[in-house]
């Protein structure tokens, strides 16, 4: 991803409600100010199938948005990267990026 603009988001110590919220957050905040990837860190890289309880329920619950196809108002999900730790999303071009602005990021749950 080298020269792509890209805005990383670290989910880590944040419930799955709050973390799906905020990436979804990111993600259209991000298309407004004209980036062009958000790479999304969930972790997790080693739970190869879907959880309903423990370690993962954030990455499955993102895969199961953007297969839902969520964000496909901000992303070519073509383009999307399911990587192990997180997911790489290109995003669509915004010929009307506004100046940077971000909301506040929610505090953490978990440490």
């Amino acid at each position: 991803m080298v020269g792509v603009r890209t805005l990383t988001v670290d989910l880590h110590g944040h419930d799955v409600l709050t973390a799906v919220d905020l990436a979804a957050d990111r993600v259209r905040e991000a298309y407004s100010n004209g980036y062009q990837a958000v790479e999304l860190l969930h972790g997790a890289g080693d739970v190869s199938e879907p959880v309903d309880s423990g370690r993962g329920r954030i990455k499955w619950a993102l895969r199961r948005i953007v297969e839902e196809g969520r964000f496909d108002g901000y992303i070519d999900r073509g383009r999307t990267w399911l990587k192990a730790g997180s997911i790489v999303l290109y995003l669509k071009r915004n010929p009307q990026a506004r100046r940077e602005s971000w909301s506040p990021e929610p505090p953490r749950s978990h440490r």
